[in-house]
């Protein structure tokens, strides 16, 4: 399958057909993978490896949603991991469940805002209050961007 990548937000109608509806932007996800054990943030990487593979990075205005844990770590008593940036390291979420598949945790961290990021932002994962022992945390990172919903003529 061919890859392709542009610079544009994606938009649609929805089917409605311009200017009958607003353009909205469509929801964008990574799988990212990162050590649950780290001690201090730790840039993720993209696809299943927590040591190889392309950082995530998000685009100025990104608006993070969830994070689905669909591999994770071993060890610990209910471990977390926390996830955001160097400067935040909770900054996106806050103590996510990283051993149990299909926990879906909402983003709250302090960098989640309705304007989006202000720049674009290396994502970091650490451990959270409750630490595994190994293993790979691996998700789907889900996310959106501010748009104005405006058609372009």
């Amino acid at each position: 399958m061919a890859t392709t990548t542009f610079q544009g937000i994606v938009r649609s109608h929805g089917g409605a057909g311009k200017g009958n509806a607003t353009p909205s932007v469509v929801t964008l996800s990574e799988v990212i993978s990162f050590d649950p054990t780290a001690a201090s943030a730790t840039n993720v990487r993209i696809g299943t490896s927590s040591s190889t593979g392309e950082t995530f990075v998000l685009p100025t205005g990104a608006v993070p949603i969830s994070f689905m844990t669909i591999g994770g770590s071993s060890g610990g008593t209910n471990p977390t991991v926390d996830i955001g940036t160097s400067a935040d390291d909770d900054g996106f979420f806050n103590e996510v469940d990283c051993d149990t598949k299909g926990t879906l945790k909402g983003a709250d961290g302090a960098l989640v805002v309705a304007g989006g990021i202000t720049a674009a932002s290396t994502v970091t994962g650490k451990v959270g209050s409750s630490a595994a022992t190994g293993g790979t945390v691996t998700g789907v990172f889900t996310y959106t961007v501010v748009d104005a919903g405006k058609d372009s003529v």
